[in-house]
């Protein structure tokens, strides 16, 4: 099974750290957008979503409705707004840190999901 895996957020640095927290074992394909606009209207398996979209003067709120049918991580740099996605449809809170290429926490919980 190739499984679907979307990130949005509106700035590219967290790209590193969701792909090199995707488990080794499972085939997939990865959906990246920055823009609301741009995202197709395909049926993803886990949906990665930033709380800013800048880009579009959007929060994740306005568009988590689009998601709820699928595996939602909120992926914030702030602890708040990921509390308030977890209220709001996510399944995980995490912490989207600086620009660098691991996020443990990020690795741990797609390895829980993809066992």
């Amino acid at each position: 099974m190739k499984y679907k895996i979307c990130y949005i957020d509106d700035l590219s640095y967290g790209i590193p750290q969701v792909i090199n927290a995707i488990p080794n074992h499972i085939e997939y394909e990865f959906y990246y957008y920055d823009r609301i606009s741009e995202i197709e209207d395909k049926k993803f398996d886990v949906v990665i979503l930033d709380f800013y979209l800048d880009k579009d003067k959007k929060t994740a709120l306005d568009v988590v409705d689009r998601f709820l049918w699928t595996m939602i991580i909120s992926f914030s740099s702030s602890d708040s707004k990921n509390e308030l996605m977890l209220k709001s449809g996510a399944i995980y809170g995490i912490k989207k840190l600086g620009k660098i290429n691991q996020n443990k926490k990020l690795t741990e919980v797609l390895h829980k999901i993809f066992l």
